[in-house]
């Protein structure tokens, strides 16, 4: 099995299905297949081939998800940029991963500056399209690169997890044994399908499912309950803050939301109270909590009878994939004691693009193990819970967002002697980054967000600055980011 395969078994089996539900179009999944082609037909024909990575960058659409295709088929790997990515961000991403072509939306380009860009929507994408709907038949073997996508990285630029196609089938069988998702599914796609979340714990496996899609171009409360309500969809993942949105917006309403059967929720810690409060509000729709990482898969699930039993654990393992807690390397925690939470087996990456260093300190310990950077205790019953993080890592809406990323852009503002980024909990997205700063003049925090231009991310701003004579640290120099938290909270 290829990942350009499990497009076509689909359209073998139900050639006049809906496959995937646009704005404006609809594909069955015999059309799907045939555009595929067509795309990676083009992608040939552009000089792209086996061996090649491909950026792919643009919000959720059915280009998108063809181009996805089509990349694969041609033999390439494809990279998955987040949209929210600043233009620096891109730039280094696609330099990393040595893309020999790139795919993305317009505007994108554009800021990005990236002359070489295959538009992903309108007119520019169709007339980019092959005529010859044969499939080239030029994928790799199962365990050559074939999908990376990114996450927050602590030298300060997004690092991206480069998976096998073996690495993301494996994904999708996991996804359809803790999801039970079928051919009889409509499966709102409404988390960025450049997020490992959107695009391979859940695009892919609906796929692999032969599940009709209804690709949602963003996050609007309004539409989705729309597009619910029109195309009765039973199932979506969602992150924590989407669901909040959802029960707290005035548009909300359970009796438009009756086909709605399960809702899969992950990327980012639940706050307290959120779940069992939509469980109340939609009984008969099923929470399902994923617990994953970008370089690991989905891994650990947790249904409602071990969330009503154990609340705020993450639940059980997977079968695919070995997982273990260590105290230390060689070490396995004993029931109930702390350890960092790791894992071995088909899902993880096989490295981060372009970094071999962040690989090594990932693969640590050089005997297949990945370290996830998660404290984590397992129960008498097998179910694990997190009690910390090992990194300072920010999850915040469901992304990563580190604090060298936000760190290396503050240092370079004239005045600003230091600063520490770290995380404030927040009721809607968990976390939102905040920043303490030491400087030699007067300044504002207007000033501050002025200086970094465009060079953060919308989401990765601080959303609160605090103005410090100096950072607390530790005997050794270290900044105390926890005595921040706490202090700031």
């Amino acid at each position: 099995m290829t990942i350009g395969a499990t497009l076509a078994t689909a359209a073998a089996a139900y050639p006049d299905k809906p496959a995937f539900i646009g704005s404006d179009a609809t594909l069955t999944f015999a059309e799907a297949d045939a555009r595929a082609n067509r795309f990676a037909n083009a992608l040939i024909a552009a000089g792209v081939g086996p061996g090649d990575t491909v950026g792919l960058i643009g919000h959720n659409s059915i280009e998108y998800a063809i181009a996805y295709f089509g990349i694969a088929r041609a033999g390439a790997a494809s990279l998955h940029l987040s949209a929210r990515m600043t233009p620096e961000e891109i730039r280094h991403c696609l330099n990393t991963g040595d893309a020999a072509a790139v795919v993305g939306e317009p505007d994108i380009a554009a800021s990005a500056d990236l002359a070489c860009a295959v538009p992903l929507s309108g007119e520019g994408f169709a007339a980019f399209l092959s005529d010859d709907e044969t499939d080239p038949r030029r994928e790799g073997p199962i365990d050559a690169p074939s999908s990376a996508s990114y996450t927050g990285g602590t030298t300060g630029f997004p690092k991206g997890g480069m998976h096998t196609a073996r690495s993301r089938l494996t994904w999708a069988t996991v996804a359809h044994e803790f999801f039970d998702l079928t051919p009889a599914d409509v499966m709102a796609l409404a988390a960025p399908m450049g997020h490992a979340a959107g695009g391979f714990i859940w695009f892919q496996p609906g796929v692999c499912a032969a599940a009709t899609q209804v690709i949602l171009p963003g996050w609007d409360v309004p539409a989705f309950i729309a597009a619910t309500q029109t195309h009765g969809v039973t199932a979506t993942f969602l992150v924590p803050a989407q669901i909040h949105m959802l029960i707290e917006h005035p548009d909300f309403d359970p009796a438009r939301l009756t086909n709605l059967k399960k809702i899969v929720y992950g990327g980012a810690p639940s706050p307290a109270g959120l779940i069992e409060r939509a469980d109340d509000l939609l009984p008969d729709c099923d929470f399902i909590q994923n617990y994953g990482m970008t370089e690991i898969g989905p891994l650990v699930t947790l249904y409602k009878a071990d969330r009503d039993k154990y609340p705020g654990a993450i639940g059980h393992p997977t079968k695919h994939t070995e997982c273990a807690i260590f105290v230390s390397p060689g070490r396995e925690a004993a029931v109930d004691e702390i350890g960092e939470l790791c894992f071995r087996g088909p899902t993880l990456m096989q490295g981060y693009v372009g970094d071999p260093e962040q690989t090594t300190e990932f693969y640590r310990t050089d005997d297949g193990w990945g370290w996830t950077g998660d404290l984590a205790i397992r129960n008498e019953d097998g179910v694990i819970s997190l009690v910390g993080r090992s990194k300072d890592i920010i999850i915040s809406g469901g992304l990563n967002v580190y604090p060298a990323e936000i760190e290396r852009v503050l240092v370079d503002i004239p005045g600003v002697l230091e600063c520490a980024v770290f995380g404030l909990p927040d009721e809607t997205f968990g976390e939102l980054p905040a920043v303490a700063i030491v400087t030699d003049r007067t300044m504002t925090a207007d000033d501050i967000l002025a200086a970094c231009g465009d060079r953060i991310a919308r989401h990765k701003r601080p959303r609160r600055i605090e103005f410090m004579d100096a950072l607390p640290k530790s005997p050794a120099g270290k900044v105390l980011r926890t005595e921040l938290r706490e202090r700031f909270a």
